[in-house]
């Protein structure tokens, strides 16, 4: 069975909800349509003319990419232009594509928290480095026949409820008794049709993220044994887990300046990494930011980071840093991103195999430039 561009879509929102995108970020279905049928993903950093060109020769029909097709709006598609004969190219080939830019670097095991995880480094712990904004809460209230509560209680947490701070599987439940009639057609779990029915019950009340609302509920649903569950969900006016660009951590032990280069190293593939080491030889607090990490200087010396390890850091990036002591290495953009990608292919075939679908899910290979 083939998914569809718009169930993929809904896993992606799940994962890096486009509601969280930093403002004036062209994300989402940058070009396709929504029912279209996709038997092969191709995910990559760029939507590029290598990019297009190999989910062509793949015969892929949904591209999912990093970076946007689309930074500004256009007044036409020419094909003189390099993006007009990319933009027609990828129509004339039915190539549906789709971007989590913004959305997917701040987003709770987004791309800084693949890069922290690649480098061996404590993502469980770490802090947002900039904060852009927090997760909107919403209750979840719902009715379960007594005896049920642990299985449901545990698929909720798995699907995303029940995490406040660094505890899991954060539940309140109250018992009492839930009152229905079954009518014509209904194959009761519990009571029979046309009797009123007294059930022992109890009321399950933990928090999850809107974000999670969909995958949430779906899950609910699945596990629970009532033909029609009974459930309610509040909005809370409080603030959620933090949200950002970049994380801030510390290791067990300090590391040194050629343990953090060897790391990247060896696990990123960043051959040809710049870095200066600010007079320091080891250094606790680590700041990570896959991308650009030029602009977050100034909140990694904030939150008294010895090193900030990121890509695409010019000359006064540098001078910056040189002034406020702040060692860098620039490990690449692409070579920090990476791992961000790797987890999105994970992440998507796990998805369609949960759901019994054949979609296949490849990455993009570093000798793009060679389908044709």
């Amino acid at each position: 069975m083939r998914s569809t561009v718009k169930t993929i879509i809904s896993y992606l929102e799940e994962l890096a909800p486009q509601s969280i995108a930093l403002p004036g970020d062209p994300i989402g279905l940058q070009l396709g349509n929504p029912d279209a049928e996709v038997a092969k993903i191709l995910v990559a950093l760029d939507p590029d003319r290598e990019a297009v060109e190999e989910a062509a020769f793949l015969g892929a029909e949904m591209l999912v990419t990093h970076h946007p097709l689309f930074y500004h709006q256009l007044s036409s598609i020419n094909e003189d232009s390099p993006a007009g004969a990319l933009i027609a190219e990828a129509i004339r080939k039915r190539i549906n594509i789709y971007s989590a830019h913004t959305n997917y670097d701040v987003a709770p095991g987004g791309v800084s928290y693949q890069l922290a995880k690649t480098l061996g480094l404590p993502a469980e712990k770490a802090e947002v480095l900039e904060v852009t904004g927090s997760e909107d809460l919403l209750k979840l209230v719902v009715f379960v026949p007594v005896g049920c509560e642990e299985q449901i209680r545990d698929a909720l947490s798995a699907a995303g409820a029940g995490q406040i701070g660094n505890y899991s599987h954060c539940t309140f439940q109250v018992r009492g008794t839930g009152t229905f009639m079954p009518g014509e057609g209904t194959d009761p779990y519990i009571g029979t049709r046309g009797q009123l029915e007294k059930a022992d019950e109890l009321r399950l009340e933990t928090i999850l993220p809107v974000f999670r609302r969909g995958a949430v509920i779906e899950v609910l649903k699945r596990v629970h044994p009532y033909e029609e569950v009974a459930y309610d969900l509040y909005p809370l006016d409080l603030e959620g887990k933090k949200i950002g660009l970049g994380l801030v951590l510390e290791p067990e032990k300090p590391l040194s300046t050629q343990q953090l280069i060897q790391l990247c190293r060896n696990r990123l593939g960043a051959d040809n990494l710049r870095y200066w080491t600010a007079g320091k030889s080891t250094f606790k607090r680590i700041a990570l930011c896959g991308g650009s990490g030029g602009s977050i200087i100034k909140h990694a010396v904030r939150q008294k980071v010895d090193i900030l390890i990121s890509g695409d850091f010019r000359y006064h990036d540098l001078k910056q840093a040189e002034g406020l002591g702040l060692a860098l290495i620039d490990a690449g953009h692409d070579a920090t991103e990476k791992p961000g990608l790797d987890y999105l292919r994970q992440y998507l075939e796990r998805k369609l195999q949960a759901d019994s679908f054949g979609t296949e899910v490849c990455l993009q290979t570093s000798e793009g430039a060679k389908w044709s």
